[in-house]
């Protein structure tokens, strides 16, 4: 194999921080390198230097043994040099083949854009993808994430690129879908086409990287052979020190002491849901991505209308039609999209963090901003966030760390029933850990917690019952020795129900 990229001592600091310190990273044609590092370790920032998205304080670039010294995003897209962010970057309003091919759209012998043209070229891409229900007409605000996170894939995929930087691609997305985006990895590799893949799903590690680069506090740790080391070694190198694999507990409390119940819960695309969890329980929800497990927990919360159906606490039915009466009535619901719903991006940590306290409190915004300060502090402590303090943009955060604020929102709002949708997308292994175990802390406290996950080790890591949900109904319950993978899965097909018709 070839050299591809060199990227030689470099570092980077914002705001006098140092993220990046001479750090080294290379990649072969035909290879895919893992990057991985917990969050604020310099990943992302090192990948947005290579696409010119950052500009170096110091070090070299190098493609193909030609040394870059003019970046620019643009020169670097002529390099070949692409980059699907870990956060989306489309323009809603705008059609899928219209996000594609942005500034690149092709012309008829008038001069105009050749829609049909550009339409036809977008739908070819997506079929590549295994896409065939994302049409290049349709409106990108009318897609789920998962399938907007494929269009980022089809956009960057159309550049002719010879290296393709994924940053954690499979956050948002189905196993089926995961499935095909690692043959069409194999398939741009056998091209020559190299892959930096950013993730921190160490077993996606060794399913697909040839090499990982480890970087710890902006330190290149090292770069080793993915067959010479476990995932427990990854992680350790990640972290500094050997990772506590947690466990779920089983239920130990009264399971008739039901908090919260919803009984046949009808609209949208749910189907008659019914479910109850028990104070101090971890309950979880599972399925594909589509089954309805965000709808159901958007219409308890009074963020989405129900046709049919009641939701009790403690016993007495409720009607909850805005998310300031759930607050009010002891919930809290850390949403799946951190960007669009979780934070005020351009407001800074301790107003994030702040936010539902000040909703609930009785003094309404006129707070001691000393008290403020320092209930921000506790949780940037607790959370282990990498941030220079309070005073911080979110927006100038990593993304596993604006997922630590969303989370730290609703620990100071001390909710007596946290719904957490996705609570860990793009948190790194150690950090994770750190935050099952905060939330099995919240369970001793008398807290519940309802978990939303496509990650089937999350679930089963933490959760004590199981509900798995296929196109808008309940398939399983699943408690002590179903909890595997393989019964989630064929529960979340509705394997079971299918060969039982």
């Amino acid at each position: 194999m070839e050299t591809l990229l060199e990227m030689k001592g470099i570092s980077k600091s914002f705001f006098g921080v140092e993220v990046l310190h001479k750090a080294n990273f290379d990649l072969n044609t035909g290879e895919v390198v893992a990057l991985c590092g917990e969050n604020g370790a310099g990943k992302s920032t090192l990948m947005k230097i290579l696409a010119a998205a950052y500009e170096r304080d110091e070090g070299a670039i190098s493609i193909l043994g030609k040394e870059i010294s003019h970046m620019t995003p643009r020169t670097m897209l002529h390099e070949g040099v692409s980059m699907i962010h870990q956060e989306l970057n489309l323009l809603e309003d705008m059609t899928v083949a219209q996000n594609i091919y942005l500034t690149r759209e092709p012309l008829n012998k008038l001069g105009f854009i050749d829609y049909p043209k550009m339409n036809s070229d977008a739908k070819a891409l997506l079929d590549r993808l295994g896409q065939i229900d994302i049409k290049p007409t349709a409106k990108v605000n009318a897609l789920k994430i998962a399938q907007k996170q494929m269009v980022e894939i089809a956009k960057a995929i159309s550049f002719d690129a010879k290296i393709l930087i994924m940053d954690e691609p499979t956050a948002v997305l189905t196993q089926k879908e995961t499935t095909i985006l690692f043959e069409l990895i194999r398939n741009l590799t056998a091209r020559g086409i190299g892959i930096i893949y950013v993730t921190h799903r160490l077993s996606e590690v060794k399913t697909l990287a040839n090499r990982v680069t480890v970087l710890r506090d902006g330190y290149l740790v090292a770069t080793r052979d993915v067959a010479d080391v476990s995932e427990d070694d990854i992680a350790a190198m990640m972290v500094g020190r050997q990772v506590e694999h947690t466990v779920p507990d089983e239920f130990a409390g009264d399971q008739t002491d039901v908090v919260l119940e919803a009984r046949n819960i009808t609209g949208d695309i749910l189907k008659d849901v019914s479910f109850s969890v028990a104070r101090g329980e971890i309950l979880g929800f599972s399925g594909l991505v589509g089954a309805g497990r965000s709808e159901l927990m958007e219409m308890i919360f009074g963020l989405r209308k129900f046709e049919r159906g009641d939701v009790l606490l403690y016993g007495k039915p409720v009607t909850i039609k805005r998310a300031k009466a759930a607050i009010h009535a002891g919930l809290g619901f850390a949403t799946e999209d951190r960007k669009a719903s979780g934070l005020v991006l351009l407001r800074n940590i301790a107003e994030n963090a702040d936010l539902v306290y000040r909703i609930k409190s009785k003094k309404g915004f006129f707070l001691s901003a000393r008290n403020v300060k320092a209930r921000t502090e506790d949780m940037i402590r607790r959370l282990r966030i990498v941030c220079r303090g309070p005073s911080q943009l979110t927006k100038n955060l990593s993304g596993g760390n604006q997922q630590k604020v969303v989370l730290a929102k609703w620990l100071l709002a001390d909710s007596d029933i946290f719904i957490v949708d996705e609570p860990t997308r793009g948190i790194d292994v150690g950090a994770r850990a750190e935050i099952y175990n905060i939330l099995k802390a919240l369970t001793k406290e008398g807290k519940t917690i309802i978990v939303v996950s496509s990650d089937m080790t999350e679930v089963l890591s933490i959760c004590q019952r199981i509900i798995v949900m296929h196109e808008g109904k309940i398939t399983g319950v699943l408690t002590g020795d179903e909890r595997t993978e393989s019964e989630i899965v064929q529960r979340a097909i509705n394997i079971k129900d299918k060969k039982a018709g």
